[in-house]
C-alpha cells in the first residue's frame, strides 16, 4: 500500500502527472539516475510503498544536505513528487522477494490507474555482454513502448530529430529459430529487472516507456548521468540551457546535474594509509 509521510493532507490528485520509476537492474543505473532527479529538481518525499513483495530497508536520507541536521529517514520504495513538473518518482532501493514480483506488478498497475497518471517511465538496464552484433558500436540506449503509447505521435517524435531514439531489437526465440523465422519478436533485456514484464503488465491499459542502457556492473555514475540527460531531453524536466545575453555572452552557466552527496559513499571510505607504515 501507499503512505503518505503526512497522514492528516488531503489524499493527492496526480491526474496527468509522468510516473517514472527504477528496475533494480544490472549496475543500479536506473536508481541512480532517478537519484538525480530527486536531488536535481529538489522533489519532496511524500510517502512510501510498504508491499511485502520487497524487502525491508531503512537508512539515512540520501539526499540531506551536509548542513543540515533533520535526521530524515528512507525506506525501501520512496516516493517522490514535483508539483511544479507534473512528475511523480518512485525510488525502490531494495530489491523484491524471491517468487513475489507478480504480486508487486499487480499492486502497482492498480494503483497507477487509481491515481490516473498520464504515463509510466520506466528507467533500467542491460547487460552489456549479451549485446547482438549491431549493438556494439553506437548509441547505448535504447527503448520500448507500449501499444497504447505506439498509437500517439509521442513515438513517432522519440525516434525522430533531435532525440533519434533506437527501439531495441527484437530476437527470435530458440522456437523461431528452428522453425527459419525471418521476423524475430521476443523482447530479451538480460539483468533489466521488472522492466519488461511491467511493461506487458501495464502497457495494454495505459502508455508505457522503457528506457534502458547497455552496460555492466561498476562505477555506473555516468551512465545513470548519460541516461537522465537523455530522459530530460525528452521531458524537459532540468534547463540544462546556459542563460545569454543578447550579445551572446553568458550570464549564467550551464546548471547540470546536482549530484546527492550519498554517491560520495559508493564506494565506502578510503582505506587507511597508516596501514602501510
Amino acid at each position: 500500500m501507499f503512505i503518505q509521510s503526512d497522514p492528516k493532507r488531503k489524499l493527492r490528485e496526480w491526474q496527468d502527472y509522468t510516473l517514472i520509476m527504477p528496475a533494480v537492474s544490472v549496475g543500479n543505473v536506473g536508481q541512480l539516475a532517478v537519484d538525480l532527479l530527486i536531488s536535481t529538481l529538489w522533489m519532496e518525499r511524500v510517502g512510501h510503498i510498504h508491499h511485502e513483495s520487497i524487502l525491508p530497508l531503512v537508512g539515512n536520507d540520501p539526499f540531506a544536505h551536509e548542513d543540515f541536521n533533520d535526521c530524515k529517514l528512507v525506506t525501501s520504495c520512496d516516493v517522490y513528487e514535483s508539483i511544479e513538473h507534473k512528475v511523480v518518482v518512485i525510488q525502490q532501493r531494495a530489491p523484491f522477494v524471491r517468487g513475489k514480483m507478480a504480486l508487486f506488478r499487480k499492486w502497482l498497475k492498480e494503483w497507477i490507474i487509481n491515481k490516473s497518471f498520464k504515463k509510466l517511465v520506466i528507467l533500467t538496464s542491460s547487460r552489456s555482454e549479451e549485446r547482438l552484433d549491431i549493438q556494439i558500436q553506437g548509441d547505448q540506449l535504447r527503448f520500448l513502448a507500449s501499444q497504447c503509447m505506439e498509437e500517439t505521435k509521442t513515438c513517432q517524435m522519440l525516434r525522430s530529430a533531435p532525440l533519434n531514439w533506437l527501439d531495441l531489437e527484437r530476437r527470435n526465440t530458440p522456437e523461431e529459430l528452428q522453425n527459419g523465422s525471418e521476423k524475430p519478436n521476443y523482447i530479451y533485456v538480460p539483468g533489466g529487472g521488472i522492466a519488461k514484464s511491467l511493461l506487458e503488465e501495464c502497457g495494454k491499459d495505459m502508455p508505457v516507456v522503457v528506457l534502458l542502457m547497455f552496460c555492466s556492473e561498476g562505477d555506473n555514475s555516468q551512465d545513470a548521468i548519460f541516461l537522465a540527460s537523455r530522459l530530460n531531453q525528452w521531458l524537459d524536466l532540468v534547463d540544462m540551457k546556459p542563460k545569454k545575453r543578447e550579445d551572446g555572452q553568458i550570464i549564467k552557466p550551464l546548471p547540470g546535474w546536482k549530484i546527492p552527496l550519498s554517491w560520495r559513499h559508493l564506494f565506502g571510505a578510503r582505506v587507511d594509509q597508516t596501514l602501510f607504515h
